[in-house]
């Protein structure tokens, strides 16, 4: 992981592995090293080789960098350890070494998940040509916690936006339609399973509900039918652990937002009173123990 990021999932790990008499290692990926061979590759953090001996699992976060270079080595570490150590999340990171909102989007079509009525472009002028039924919600592909999500009112703002951005970058951004509910639901899907839901529901005039920008969040009963979207994502996506978002619109109908396969969850804790970080720990004993 990065120096500063996940502070609180990582400290809540520690503190409920150590209640089952687990040792969490904190890594990070520039103290990954590897040795490759046609006979016995291995895997070292900080000269000590990962083994199924002394290594209950690896639970990754985010693996930044525009070079990429610790997103390769985290899948290398998967590869070179095989089935000997858990890694959570395995396919999931080797299918798609990035997995971004567009990828997502495909997948999701492409296994009958219901999505947001979505438009990609490539030019300004594919943009501005579009006949939009304002608001208009415009996100970037890579954005995280709601950061990049942009909402345009009307045409004025729509062209105000296009003609400042690089064109390169359109590609990048999701253009989809404004549903008009103001929450959407966190589900967290661990070992294959729902856990847990929680509301997120935007405060006064900011339209995003994410925790991270002042969302209020509350506890929600998922229904069975949630449940099993969530579920099904999670499995089309091959993750251990995620964070899926599910949003309705005026009819109640469901669309996954999109999956988040390093969710943080000091939100979900604080509404639901779930035990997440427990959870995730007895999940590396249970695969361990299989």
């Amino acid at each position: 992981m990065s120096l500063k990021q996940s502070q609180f999932e990582v400290e809540r790990l520690v503190t409920e592995a150590s209640k089952l008499g687990v040792e969490v290692n904190r890594v990070l990926y520039r103290e990954l090293s590897f040795d490759l061979n046609d006979n016995n590759s291995k895997v070292f953090v900080r000269g000590e080789e990962v083994t199924e001996e002394n290594t209950l699992g690896m639970w990754f976060r985010v693996a930044g960098t525009k070079s990429g270079k610790y997103t390769e080595g985290r899948n290398l570490a998967i590869r070179t350890l095989g089935e000997k150590v858990f890694c959570c999340n395995r396919r999931g990171y080797l299918e798609w070494a990035r997995m971004g909102k567009i990828a997502q989007h495909g997948l999701f079509l492409e296994n009958e998940i219901p999505i947001v009525p979505t438009n990609i472009f490539y030019t300004k002028d594919q943009v501005l040509a579009n006949d939009w039924v304002y608001p208009v919600i415009a996100k970037h592909e890579k954005g995280y916690q709601g950061k990049s999500v942009r909402k345009f009112e009307n045409r004025r703002e729509l062209e105000k936006w296009v003609k400042k951005v690089n064109e390169k970058n359109i590609g990048m951004f999701l253009w989809q339609k404004c549903l008009p509910t103001r929450w959407d639901i966190r589900v967290i899907v661990l070992d294959g399973k729902a856990i847990g839901g929680m509301k997120r529901s935007a405060v006064g005039e900011e339209f995003r509900s994410n925790f991270s920008l002042g969302g209020a969040v509350e506890v929600y009963n998922l229904s069975d039918k949630e449940k099993l979207l969530a579920e099904k994502v999670a499995r089309v996506c091959g993750l251990d652990y995620c964070g899926v978002d599910i949003m309705k619109d005026e009819l109640g109908n469901d669309y996954i937002l999109e999956v988040n396969r390093q969710c943080q969850f000091q939100g979900f804790e604080k509404s639901t009173g779930i035990n997440v970080a427990k959870a995730v720990v007895e999940m590396f004993l249970k695969k361990n123990n299989k």
